[in-house]
């Protein structure tokens, strides 16, 4: 890529996050690092100069709300921009595909110029602008988890890109291979996954653990004795929530003196992540002194999980496995 961005970054008045510059620096420009891998690989195929520098204040205004950790946003980017540049690879490399390769040498006679923007929907896409004589790569507005499953969504707006029958150059375009993945991205709204995945995911594209984990579907599983009940979940919210539930209607232990809850109840930290996530609740009896009165059971945990948070109780040999498909709406 033509632009010095490494000295850009350096000046005092640059007004992008830490986070995103940061970001910039690990996933967009590193030259042995994938973006720039890939890029230099399509540079030599097609023989000229892949010139992209995206407008990173304008997609961070745009993406804001969407991206709470700005360096997993120009990770995100960076990636989307990567399988971009893979799917053009892909079929410059097609003999099948030799008269689309032609074309686009007519249209791009020496520098191949690449621009970044934000579409209007939720939908990804690619397309050539006259204006610009270049390629557009539109992100969808809302949260990418896994870019690679846009592969063939622009693999397919590339192919039709070049159609003499377009009119409106500026606007993303599909093509019928292209509207056959076009609900390919997850799609956290619906009940159901849409699609298995495809593609092996880039590691450091994917949002942080505490972040990630906040999409369907979500994972309980439950085992039980007479004295001790543990829960494990993908979803820490959960257990956040019959935490709290169940302290607020404990019992208290009156044959201790100090007056204890009858149930301790433990919240466990995931070892993963940054924020605070909790992977498993514990509940349990087993310290509670001078009396067996009190015992914890299963049943009544499952109705809150099935009953009140909507879970769906799998089959299964032995313990208590449940789902939960639909999002959960944080107030």
């Amino acid at each position: 890529m033509c632009v010095n961005r490494r000295a850009y970054l350096t000046l005092t008045h640059d007004c992008r996050p830490l986070k995103a510059q940061i970001g910039i620096r690990d996933h967009w420009e590193k030259e042995d690092g994938a973006l720039q891998t890939t890029i230099k690989k399509l540079e030599e195929l097609l023989g000229h100069e892949v010139d992209a520098e995206p407008e990173w204040h304008l997609l961070i205004e745009e993406l804001d709300t969407f991206y709470p950790d700005k360096g997993n946003l120009v990770a995100i980017v960076a990636e989307c921009v990567r399988v971009w540049a893979k799917s053009m690879i892909e079929l410059l490399d097609d003999f099948e595909h030799e008269a689309w390769g032609e074309q686009l040498l007519e249209k791009v006679p020496s520098r191949l110029r690449l621009f970044v923007a934000v579409a209007d929907s939720d939908k990804a896409a690619t397309s050539w602008s006259e204006q610009r004589r270049g390629f557009v790569v539109s992100l969808p507005k809302k949260q990418v988890f896994q870019p690679t499953e846009l592969f063939p969504i622009f693999r397919g707006n590339l192919l039709a890109c070049f159609d003499a029958d377009t009119k409106k150059t500026d606007l993303p375009i599909r093509d019928a291979q292209a509207d056959d993945w076009a609900e390919v991205e997850v799609n956290v709204e619906s009940s159901k996954p849409q699609s298995k995945v495809e593609f092996l995911p880039n590691a450091a594209s994917l949002p942080r653990p505490d972040q990630l984990f906040l999409r369907p579907p979500y994972y309980l599983t439950m085992t039980a004795s007479s004295k001790r009940i543990e829960l494990h979940c993908s979803h820490s919210p959960t257990l956040q929530f019959l935490s709290d539930y169940l302290q607020r209607w404990c019992r208290v232990n009156r044959h201790d003196t100090t007056n204890p809850p009858a149930v301790q109840i433990t919240l466990h930290q995931s070892a993963f992540g940054l924020g605070e996530m909790f992977n498993s609740l514990v509940l349990s009896t087993e310290h509670t002194r001078y009396t067996n009165e009190f015992q914890v059971t299963a049943p009544m945990v499952a109705a809150l999980i099935e009953g009140v948070l909507g879970y769906e109780l799998l089959p299964t040999q032995g313990g208590w496995s449940f789902r939960r498909d639909i999002e959960f709406k944080m107030l």
